[in-house]
């Protein structure tokens, strides 16, 4: 959404209808952290989350109306001071979701990364204890005839 989509739909409005839209995108983007934090928690891979593409939709819609808030000081001219009040502790608590997010996908990271290195670890020792040459240089030990035949007659 650019900006002036943004100007467009808010033409109308009045500061206060604008502070009340970024406190819903602020409230639906704070869900989606917490809910996404709480998959975490549980340990689930970060890229099971499926929040992503919506978490960012939101980040950049908000973005924009930030933009828009600036641009016009849209909170200078808000009448309700107990909507201001709420945006600014909204915003606080949207901070504190994003700080324990950005923690929790570094560990969901840093566990993923653990789960590549032991499986490629225990790739490498299977392939390390199988013996690809012989000690005469040939691929495997040479197989006796004589082991295949035992105990069958002609």
């Amino acid at each position: 959404m650019s900006t002036a989509a943004c100007e467009g739909r808010t033409e109308a409005s009045t500061p206060d209808a604008v502070v009340a839209r970024v406190i819903g995108v602020v409230d639906e983007l704070i869900a989606l952290i917490e809910d996404e934090n709480r998959n975490l928690a549980r340990g689930l891979p970060a890229s099971l989350s499926g929040s992503a593409e919506r978490k960012n939709a939101l980040a950049t819609g908000l973005e924009v109306w930030v933009a828009h808030v600036e641009r016009h000081r849209v909170c200078a001219a808000v009448a309700d001071a107990a909507l201001r009040e709420r945006l600014v502790e909204r915003v606080g608590v949207l901070r504190v979701a994003m700080d324990e997010n950005i923690a929790r996908l570094k560990q969901a990271i840093a566990a993923s990364r653990r789960r590549v290195d032991a499986i490629m670890r225990a790739i490498r020792d299977e392939v390390a204890t199988r013996a690809t040459y012989g000690d005469t240089g040939r691929m495997g030990r040479p197989i006796e005839a004589g082991a295949f035949c035992k105990g069958i007659r002609a």
